[in-house]
C-alpha cells in the first residue's frame, strides 16, 4: 500500500522471513508504504508499516534561484527564492529568520524574511534538514535595507526681487537621488548629490512665486518631504 508496490514471488508469501523487492521508485523520501497478507481463507492481516526510507541522495542540496534580495531595497521584509533537492524543514541563521519553515523537494522555494532593521546584511544563511540530515548552509548574497527618506535643507534662497527670469537656488540633501519639482518651478537638473546643489530654474515670467517645491527620491525609491522654496519675485522690467 501507499507509494510502494512489488511483484516479488508473484505477490505470495511463505511462513517465516520473506524478502521482497519494491518496483522502481523515483528519488525521494517514502513514509507511507504498507504491506498486508491475506491467507487462503481470505483473512487479511493488519497493515505492516514499512519504516521511512529515502531513495537517492540523502543530503539536501540548495541552490540560489533569484538574483538574491534586490540591493539596496526599501522593503524590510524581502523575499528570497532557492531550490532544494529534497523536502524538509528550513533552518535560518541568527540574523535573518522567516515563518516559512517547509521546503518542497525538486522545486523552487520562496521565503519572506521577517522584518529587518535598517542596515546591511552579509551573514544570512539558509539550510534544509531532511530525515535528520542537514544540508550545507546556503549563503544569501549581501543586501542593504534602506527605508529612510532623504532630508533636504535650503542653503541659498533665490534673491528677491530677481532681475533675471532664470534664477539660481541652492539646497542640500543628505542622500543622492532624483529631483522632482513642484508648483510653478521646474529645471533641467534632475540629479542631486549628497552635498550643496545649485540648480537653475527654467525661465519664469515676472511675478511672485510662493508655491515652488523640491523633493528627492533615493535609489531605493524613498522620497523626501517637499522642500518649500522661499517666496521670491521675478522683476525683469
Amino acid at each position: 500500500g501507499g507509494s510502494c508496490s512489488s511483484s516479488s514471488n508473484d505477490n505470495k508469501s511463505v511462513v517465516g522471513d520473506n524478502t521482497i523487492t519494491f518496483n522502481a521508485m523515483a528519488d525521494g523520501t517514502y513514509d507511507n508504504c504498507t504491506i498486508s497478507v491475506t491467507d487462503n481463507t481470505s483473512n487479511t492481516s493488519d497493515n505492516l508499516t514499512v519504516s521511512e526510507f529515502t531513495i537517492g541522495a540523502i543530503k539536501p542540496v540548495l541552490v540560489q534561484v533569484t538574483a538574491a534580495v534586490p540591493n539596496p531595497t526599501n522593503d524590510n521584509t524581502p523575499s528570497y527564492t532557492f531550490f532544494s533537492t529534497l523536502s524538509g524543514r528550513i533552518g535560518y541563521g541568527v540574523i535573518c529568520t522567516s515563518d516559512n519553515v517547509t521546503a518542497v523537494a525538486m522545486d523552487n522555494n520562496t521565503i519572506t524574511f521577517n522584518a529587518l532593521a535598517e542596515g546591511t546584511y552579509d551573514n544570512c544563511t539558509i539550510s534544509v534538514t531532511s530525515n535528520n540530515v542537514v544540508s550545507d548552509n546556503l549563503s544569501v548574497d549581501n543586501f542593504t535595507i534602506d527605508t529612510i527618506t532623504p532630508t533636504l535643507n535650503q542653503v541659498t534662497p533665490v534673491s528677491t526681487p530677481y532681475k533675471d527670469s532664470t534664477p539660481n537656488y541652492t539646497f542640500s540633501p543628505n542622500e543622492t537621488g532624483t529631483i522632482t519639482y513642484g508648483g510653478s518651478c521646474s529645471s533641467t537638473t534632475t540629479s542631486a548629490l549628497a552635498d550643496n546643489n545649485t540648480i537653475t530654474f527654467n525661465a519664469l515670467a515676472d511675478g511672485t512665486y510662493d508655491n515652488c517645491t523640491i523633493s528627492v527620491t533615493d535609489n531605493t525609491s524613498n522620497t523626501s518631504d517637499n522642500l518649500s522654496v522661499s517666496s521670491f519675485t521675478i522683476d525683469t522690467i
